[in-house]
Parts: structure tokens; sequence; C-alpha cells
């Protein structure tokens, strides 16, 4: 199911985000719960390449080293809808797609940026999301934090994953805001397998537009 997610049908939703922006869209509260998202994803495999001197150095050094680690498709690439429950929390779903052109390994004591054979990467997320907007007591800044579970497709492989992450929008309106967000997609199978890349952990970046709108 989840590699039937192509870019026609990313197509599909954008179409049907368009026709949203058209209602009496407002702030996401109890009376007006929904929201969509969609923009560009980045993936990175050096969380999971192994080496560093601890567990922060091996999984999150170099986190934004966008030239040498990170996979960018150069289209809309992921896709949201969530709905606020009370008390700050929303839940919703994800969907991304990318193509794994740099893969990061530890070998001989360093790292090392290969081609894997440009792997296509579908994956879709469960989510929960707790936002500080209210705690910070701000209009405009909305950060919070998120835990996911979902299904992730890296060629011919097929894994679980758990993925923490944050971001923040930042509100243009009371409907419309710009983006920013990070996971960590953890894997709990084996990185390679009989020298093949099987389900590496991966950080996800995100960047996009999210709309509120009312029931």
């Amino acid at each position: 199911l989840i590699k039937k997610i192509t870019m026609k049908h990313l197509k599909k939703i954008i179409i049907a985000v368009v026709l949203i922006m058209g209602l009496n869209i407002q702030a996401q509260d109890s009376k007006n719960p929904w929201a969509v998202s969609f923009g560009v994803n980045a993936l990175d495999t050096k969380t999971s390449a192994g080496g560093g001197s601890s567990f922060l150095d091996s999984h999150f050094s170099d986190a934004f080293s966008v030239k040498n680690n990170w996979n960018v498709a150069p289209t809309v690439s992921y896709v949201g809808v969530s709905k606020y429950v009370g008390d700050n929390f929303s839940i919703g779903l994800s969907a991304s797609f990318n193509k794994l052109s740099n893969y990061v390994s530890y070998v001989n004591s360093k790292y090392v940026v290969s081609n894997p054979g440009d792997l296509t990467y579908y994956g879709i997320d469960a989510n929960v999301k707790y936002s500080f907007q209210t705690l910070i007591q701000s209009k405009m800044i909305d950060p919070s934090v998120t835990l996911g579970l979902g299904y992730s497709v890296l060629g011919d492989n097929t894994y679980q994953t758990v993925s923490p992450g944050a971001g923040v929008v930042f509100w243009f309106s009371d409907s419309i805001g710009l983006e920013l967000s990070s996971k960590y997609k953890k894997s709990f199978e084996s990185r390679e397998f009989n020298g093949h890349i099987n389900a590496p952990s991966m950080l996800q970046h995100s960047l996009g537009l999210v709309i509120k709108f009312g029931e």
C-alpha cells in the first residue's frame, strides 16, 4: 500500500489542499480542529552509520551537513493532516517520499558517502503532537514535540519505525504558517544485511506550509 504513494497521489492531495484554502479557515482549536501541511523533506542516514565518541556524537553530529549527507527530492515530497483533540494535543497522519543517493557509512574510522543506487523511499506515520504555543503565550511562534509510529519502505525493504521529533510553526496569520520540523526515524532492524542496505535509521527534516481550517 505504501508503495502506491506516488507523485500522482500527492498532486491530488495538493489540489484538495488548494480547494480547502477557499473555505473559511480559522485558528486550530476545538471549533476549528483541522490542519493540513505539505512541503519538502530531507533524509540523512548518518545517524545510524556508527562511529563517534558518544551516543550524541554518533547519532547527531553533522546533522545539518546538507551538501554531503542530505537527500532532498526537488518537489513536494510530504503531506500531512492533523486534528486538534484538546489540551494542546493533536493527532495526525503524514506521508513522505524521497530518493536515497547519499548513504553515509563508517569505514576504517572515517565516514564515507556513497550512492546506493538512488533507492526510492516511502514513509507513512501516525503522529501525536503537543504544542507549547499556549504555554509561551505567543500568537506567532508555535513550538511542539511529536511522537510517531509508522512504516518505511526503502528499495525492496519494509520496516517499522518510531519517530520522536520537534518542530516549530511561524504563523503568518490565524490560518497559514511556515512549518519546520525534524524527526529521528528509529529502525529496530539491521542497518545492513548480507552487505546490502536494509533498514537504516534516519533523520528526516521537513519544511513546508501548514493551513488550519474549521469543521
